[in-house]
């Protein structure tokens, strides 16, 4: 028992010194912040930090359902793109025709600006698709907030335009990645497989897999960073839900504060988001998988 206390111990004083860095940066950052709005003076220009918070929390009931509407999206469109960018990566890399045939339109397709598709995207789940709902929920903001009632706060893990759109930004990077690391296992494991006798599944299952496994675990960090940025692109330009969209209301109604801790708030989700992917990693791969 006590050699267990010890070792959380122990965890917990690491992990806690990992983050003075990114602690002592925000501090840093916020300092900078509010010397720049003391010299500039103008809120309409560059708001101070307790105008942005103030900004915040006056509307703190539509943030935290946003916000939440917003990440389970990111969530959905991660879980999309790191699926079929494994499954097709392990099928294209196996089979030469294939890969042959279709590398060509996935180059082609990647070189299209993302920006540009958003649209479509959203307007085949309104005209042609009906969105599939996975599951729905009650958001935080029911219990954070009186003001909040449960039915406002229902949320829902759905695959419609915005998620596909942003599993679609985020899809190419493991994919390749896992193309990469599968093809990219070394000449002795090959002459051992087929020592043993192994058939292409086993060399698959037992090898390539394996190897891919760091390639697939690195593009998995890019997807994150990926799929956020896919969610909030279609909330800006074809969307009227999601915390994206309400940096368009401030941009148009002129609400620099509450554009400022609108973005604030994205980027500590978007990091919380990013450490538990990367937590998850570490805990499901074997050790060394994950720099």
């Amino acid at each position: 028992m006590s050699f267990n206390v010890d070792t959380l111990a122990v965890r917990a004083r690491y992990w806690i010194t990992d983050r003075v860095p990114t602690f002592v940066a925000g501090v840093l950052f916020l300092a900078f912040w509010q010397a720049v709005a003391m010299v500039i003076d103008n809120n309409r220009i560059v708001a101070y930090p307790m105008y942005t918070w103030d900004s915040l929390v006056s509307r703190a009931d539509t943030v935290l359902i946003r916000i939440v509407e917003t990440f389970t999206s990111i969530a959905v469109a991660f879980v999309l793109a790191v699926l079929f960018g494994v499954l097709l990566g392990l099928v294209i890399a196996e089979l030469t025709i294939v890969r042959e045939m279709s590398m060509p339109m996935v180059i082609f397709a990647y070189a299209i600006p993302h920006p540009v598709l958003a649209p479509v995207f959203i307007i085949w789940f309104i005209t042609v698709l009906d969105p599939i709902v996975l599951f729905q929920f009650t958001g935080p903001s029911a219990y954070l907030l009186g003001s909040v009632t449960a039915e406002q706060a229902t949320q829902a893990f759905a695959i419609n335009g915005v998620t596909t759109f942003a599993a679609w930004v985020g899809f190419f990077p493991i994919f390749l990645g896992t193309i990469t690391g599968m093809n990219a296992l070394e000449e002795r494991f090959e002459h051992l497989g087929q020592v043993l006798g192994a058939t292409r599944f086993q060399m698959v299952r037992y090898f390539r897999f394996w190897r891919a496994l760091p390639n697939i675990a690195s593009s998995t960090k890019s997807t994150v960073q990926l799929s956020i940025i896919g969610v909030i692109v279609a909330e800006f330009i074809a969307s009227s839900q999601g915390i994206g969209y309400q940096i368009v209301l401030a941009w148009k109604n002129g609400e620099l504060g509450y554009m400022f801790g609108v973005i604030l708030f994205i980027m500590v989700a978007a990091y919380l988001f990013f450490q538990t992917v990367v937590w998850l990693l570490k805990n499901v791969t074997p050790p060394g998988t994950v720099e």
